[in-house]
C-alpha cells in the first residue's frame, strides 16, 4: 500500500510547489512598483535578445527617460484610483461621469504618445537585425499567448 502512496504524495508535492512558483512570478511582477517592473523588463531583454554592455546602457537611460517622464502620471494613481472607486460606489452610475473620467485619462495618455513613438524608435535603432528578429518572434509569441 505504501509503494501506492508514495507516487501520488510526490505527483501531489510537485503540482502544489509548481502552482506555487508559477503564481508568485506573475503577481511579483503585476504588483511591483514600476521602477521594478522596468528592471524585471530590462534584465529579460537583455538575457533574451542578448544584449552587449553598450546596448544595456543604452537600454537603461531610455528606461529612466521613461520612468522620469510618466512620474506624474504615478504619483496621481491613488487620487485616480478615489475618483474611480468613488463612480463605482456611487448610488447611481451615470454615463456621462465615467465618459469624462475616461476621456480625461485618455488625454493624459495621448500626450505621452509622441514621447513613447521616440523611445521605441530609438530602442529599435538600438538592435542590431539579430536582436531585432529574436524581438519580433517574443512578440509574435507573446500575442499567440492565449490563442487556441
Amino acid at each position: 500500500m505504501s509503494k501506492r502512496i508514495v507516487p501520488i504524495v510526490l505527483a501531489a508535492v510537485f503540482a502544489v510547489s509548481g502552482a506555487l512558483f508559477f503564481s508568485c512570478g506573475p503577481r511579483r511582477f503585476f504588483c511591483a512598483e514600476p521602477e521594478e517592473r522596468a528592471e524585471i523588463i530590462v534584465k529579460k531583454m537583455t538575457r533574451d535578445l542578448k544584449l552587449t554592455k553598450e546596448q544595456v546602457q543604452k537600454v537603461n537611460k531610455i528606461k529612466d527617460e521613461i520612468l522620469a517622464r510618466t512620474k506624474n502620471l504615478r504619483d496621481q494613481k491613488e487620487a485616480v484610483r478615489g475618483e474611480f472607486l468613488a463612480l463605482v460606489r456611487s448610488d447611481r452610475l451615470e454615463r456621462n461621469k465615467v465618459n469624462a473620467f475616461v476621456t480625461k485619462r485618455e488625454e493624459a495618455f495621448r500626450g505621452l504618445k509622441p514621447f513613447f513613438i521616440d523611445k521605441f524608435v530609438e530602442f529599435h535603432n538600438i538592435l542590431t537585425p539579430e536582436q531585432r528578429g529574436r524581438l519580433s518572434e517574443k512578440i509574435e509569441k507573446f500575442h499567440n499567448w492565449c490563442r487556441r
